[in-house]
């Protein structure tokens, strides 16, 4: 499996995982911090990886370039920020670092949608997952404007630029219970993911 030549991945770990009582990045999964399963996954094929921390915040040794949160507390917008201009590739697939169930085929699926857009977006039940998502990284400056604002919705930026949205349909082609979108959020999650993980 060939990397690709334009497309970066983008892990948000800044986060302050207030609700699950320890960082997320840190969790064990399948014998490894939850951080190093993810990396594992995107490293065929990406060649260039970027993880953004809060200041001070431990990640496990992953190789990858990391970059800090310059504003750290205002949500995944400000991580897009600041990631989507450390990306050394056009385009960036982004994704937090409590998603276990990272399907790697669908990702390449939505980064070869991308041609013509500058966001492709699964939709998944009716509901957008904008941090799962591929974007062109020039939409960064939308990003820094909108923090500027007093925006904190990734998807406030959508009706500015080119949006491919993926439908169910199409998504269940390659994940039909839709366990690529499945986040960490809270000790519960965690326990009902680990029961999923060991019924494989």
């Amino acid at each position: 499996m060939e990397p690709f030549t334009n497309c970066s991945a983008l892990i948000l770990a800044g986060g302050k995982s207030s609700r699950m009582g320890r960082p997320k990045a840190w969790l064990e999964f399948g014998g490894v911090p939850l951080l190093t399963r993810i990396v594992g996954c995107l490293r065929e094929s990406f060649d260039d990886i970027v993880v953004v921390h809060a200041s001070g915040q431990e990640v496990p040794d992953v190789p990858v370039r990391l970059v800090e949160d310059e504003q750290p507390g205002l949500g995944p917008v400000a991580g897009l920020s600041v990631g989507l201009k450390a990306v050394r590739h056009e385009l960036a697939f982004v994704c937090s670092c409590d998603v276990p169930f990272l399907n790697i085929e669908l990702v390449r699926h939505l980064v070869t949608l991308a041609v013509n857009f500058d966001i492709v977006v699964p939709s998944w039940d009716g509901r957008l997952h904008p941090i799962h998502t591929v974007y062109r990284a020039e939409v960064a400056h939308l990003y820094e404007r909108n923090l500027a604002d007093g925006k904190r919705r990734p998807i406030a930026i959508y009706d500015e630029v080119r949006v491919r949205t993926v439908t169910d349909e199409e998504l269940r082609g390659f994940d039909p219970e839709g366990r690529s979108f499945l986040n960490l959020n809270t000790p519960e999650d965690y326990k009902m993911a680990l029961r999923m993980f060991n019924a494989i």
